[in-house]
């Protein structure tokens, strides 16, 4: 059993995994403790890595997706919190606003026309009708998701907002063959969950359809 003194001891035969994005707290906790990538995870307790200071349990759920995605993992896996089914997130719920009305009552004549062809385009790939969430969401689907924290609550499967600094898409980040979509899809950015681009006739709406498909497969799957 590898132990916090050895995780630094990195398998050689195994190609470089870097760490997903982190909180500085938990990045600085894993530095600490000469974890510089994914791998020396592998087999590790969960409560040894839970014990570094820095590194709670939002965090290593992160690591946990990590390695399960990269086709490792902990052991002797910590108990997670039962879902409820409650929303703990009142600001975010579903709502019976039209979304094309909503679309269509936006001030600037960019939203509108970059609004309606994501309805049209995210309505053909996923086959269900929009939903608003919240006062400015356009989403389809449902999820409801629980965090190591405890907090839980209720989101779209996926969806976008066509806001006035950037189109924000969510639901879109994390699925298999990122990076190769990202490369395709053109000028953007990312954020914590959620995917930005500035202009529709600025990317590969073909490169946004394919993501949208595959984010979507992957809900069915789970």
């Amino acid at each position: 059993m590898n132990t916090l003194s050895t995780m630094s001891d990195a398998p050689p035969s195994r190609p470089r995994l870097p760490l997903p994005r982190l909180s500085a707290p938990a990045e600085r906790a894993l530095a600490a403790a000469g974890i510089t990538d994914l791998s020396q995870l592998d087999g590790m307790a969960e409560k040894d890595v839970l014990a570094l200071h820095g590194l709670g349990p939002a965090q290593l759920g992160v690591l946990r997706d990590a390695l399960t995605e990269a086709g490792l993992a902990f052991t002797d896996p910590i108990a997670r919190p039962t879902p409820t089914g409650r929303n703990d997130n009142t600001a975010l719920a579903a709502s019976t606003v039209s979304p094309r009305d909503w679309i269509t009552s936006l001030p600037a004549g960019r939203r509108v026309e970059d609004g309606l062809r994501l309805l049209a385009l995210f309505d053909e790939v996923t086959g269900e009708k929009a939903t608003m969430w919240g006062p400015s969401i356009v989403g389809y689907g449902h999820h409801h998701y629980v965090y190591d924290t405890g907090r839980e609550g209720d989101t779209c499967r996926v969806g976008f907002s066509p806001r006035a600094s950037a189109i924000s898409l969510y639901g879109l980040l994390g699925i298999p063959g990122q990076d190769d979509f990202l490369d395709r899809l053109g000028p953007h950015k990312t954020g914590k969950g959620c995917l930005y681009v500035t202009r529709l006739s600025r990317i590969d709406e073909q490169a946004l359809r394919d993501m949208v498909a595959t984010a979507w497969a992957r809900g069915d799957a789970g």
